[in-house]
């Protein structure tokens, strides 16, 4: 038996312009194959994961690149795999001030959460209740100013 097809690289995006064009005409051939990544474990370098036709991959990138919704993993002999990243619910934590945000992150780091952040917030993926992330956070109320808010 073969092993797992191996995924070593980002190739690039598919909402590019080139990239576009070839994996429309892949798919149009069927040709085109999804990997879809929960996005709590969208950050992870290297895991075994099978296309949405059964094709078996181990996805081994570089400490360099980042899984993104839409990154091409492979093209080549009439075949693309791009990944798709499965948006999970989130909770949207407001810092008050600079310094509580760095408690915030602190905080947040030591609980080994998935974050993203944007400009004056950041978002939990959650991986379980949002109950279990709030009990957590109450601990944290002393320490830090913060509002959570529901993100858009």
């Amino acid at each position: 038996m073969d092993g797992p097809l191996m995924l070593e690289r980002v190739l690039g995006h598919a909402k590019d312009a080139d990239w576009h064009d070839r994996l429309h005409a892949l798919e149009h051939l069927g040709g085109l194959e999804q990997v879809s990544i929960p996005e709590a474990e969208a950050a992870r370098k290297r895991f075994r994961i099978a296309t949405d036709r059964g094709r078996d991959c181990a996805i081994a990138l570089p400490r360099d690149q980042m899984l993104m919704d839409g990154s091409v993993l492979y093209c080549r002999d009439g075949l693309a795999i791009v990944a798709r990243i499965d948006g999970g619910a989130r909770m949207r934590l407001v810092p008050a001030t600079v310094a509580d945000a760095l408690r915030l992150g602190h905080w947040c780091g030591n609980l080994h959460w998935k974050v993203v952040f944007g400009p004056g917030w950041m978002d939990v993926v959650l991986d379980g209740p949002e109950a279990r992330y709030r009990e957590r956070l109450r601990d944290l109320a002393g320490l830090a100013r913060f509002t959570i808010e529901d993100p858009p």
